[in-house]
Order: structure tokens, then sequence, then C-alpha cells
């Protein structure tokens, strides 16, 4: 049964990682679940502490994926109505194109915002690169932490093997 609940948790480290490239899977979460799998097999000593720790690493990256590339549209200077239009189309370019979607959905509506604020066309472009810029920085985060959590992980599990 203890080898079961760690191979399901492999798998769910995992999902966490190609959900990373993939943003119909929540990826930090659902890599915090295999360490929840894990923590229940009785080969693997994991505390409940370190648990809740890794949980709210979770949280925070998962809200921290939504809410970066508004950040750093504004940070490269896109106007309120580029931003607003990065976060609908960021919104609705996963519901409709899927991940595809995502990037396509932010650049369209930070593109469209601007066009909007910005009849002139001057720094139009500045919201279609720092809606980019941010999804992209999004997916490097989530892949750093899903990393960072598949190898402790493997630590722990490997270690009871060999």
């Amino acid at each position: 049964m203890n080898q079961l609940l760690e191979f399901v948790g492999l798998i769910l480290m995992f999902l966490g990682l190609i959900g990373c490239f993939i943003p119909i899977i929540p990826s930090p979460i659902t890599s915090w679940l295999g360490f929840l799998v894990l923590y229940f097999s009785s080969n693997v000593e994991i505390s409940f502490r370190f648990l809740i720790f890794t949980f709210l690493i979770s949280i925070l990256i998962f809200l921290v994926d939504f809410i970066l590339p508004l950040f750093i549209n504004k940070k490269f200077g896109g106007s309120k109505k580029g931003i607003l239009g990065s976060g609908i189309g960021l919104f609705l370019g996963l519901f409709i194109l899927g991940p595809i979607g995502l990037i396509l959905g932010a650049c369209i509506g930070g593109l469209i915002g601007e066009l909007i604020n910005n009849k002139r066309g001057d720094k139009i472009l500045i919201g279609v690169i720092g809606s980019l810029v941010g999804i992209l920085s999004g997916i490097i985060l989530k892949f750093i932490v899903t990393l960072v959590f598949l190898f402790i992980y493997l630590q722990k599990v490997v270690s009871i093997y060999f």
C-alpha cells in the first residue's frame, strides 16, 4: 500500500510540472497533493508542519501566478486600460483557447486596452510586452517551485530505499 501511495504522489508531482505549461492544472497545488499523499505513507516521515508550510507556498504561488502578469504590465508602463484588457484577455483566453489562449488572450487584451487608451499609437506595444513578460515570469516561477517540490519528494522517497 505504501508503494502505491508513493507512486500516486510521484504522478501528482509530475502532473504539477506539466501544469506549469498547461494552465488548466494548478501546478503548485497539484504538486503539493503529492506531498499530501506521501504523508499517509508509513515508509516516509513528513511532518505536519512541513505539509502546512508547503501548502502555504503552493497557495501563494497559485495566487501570484494570476497577479504577476498584471503587476509586470504595470511596471512596464502599461495603462490602466491595458492592464484591465490584459486581465480580461488572460481569463477569457484560457477558457476559449486553452493553454495557448492564456498567452494570446493576455497579449490581445493588453493590445486592445492600450489601443483604447492611446488612440495615437504611442506605447501600444508596452501592454503586450508587459503581459507576455508577466505570463512567462509566472510560468518560470511555477516551474521552479514545482521542481523544488519534486526534488524534495524524490529525496524523501529515494532515501528509504537506498
